[in-house]
C-alpha cells in the first residue's frame, strides 16, 4: 500500500481521526489537484481553482480540526481525483 493510500484510509476513517496533520493535508490537496495559499495569522487556504472553492484553515499546533477536514472531505470528493 504506498504513501498515498495510507493517508486516504486514515483521511475518510469514521470516526474523523484528531490526528491529522497539515502535511497530510497538503499532499492530499496536491492528488486531488489543489493548492496550498499561505496568509497571514497562522492560516492557509486550500483552493480548487477550477471549482472556484476556497477552504481557509486555520494552522495552531500540529494538527488539523475536525469541522476543517468535514470541509475537506467535501471539496475532495466534489473533485475527484486530478
Amino acid at each position: 500500500m504506498s504513501t498515498i493510500e495510507k493517508r486516504l484510509q486514515k483521511f475518510y476513517k469514521k470516526p474523523i481521526p484528531n490526528d491529522i496533520t497539515f502535511s497530510d493535508i497538503e499532499v492530499l490537496a496536491e492528488y486531488f489537484g489543489c493548492q496550498i495559499i499561505t496568509g497571514g495569522n497562522h492560516s492557509k487556504k486550500v483552493v480548487h481553482k477550477a471549482s472556484g472553492t476556497v477552504i481557509p484553515i486555520p494552522v495552531h499546533g500540529k494538527y488539523v480540526k475536525e469541522a476543517y477536514i468535514k470541509e475537506l472531505k467535501v471539496l475532495f470528493d466534489s473533485v475527484g481525483r486530478s
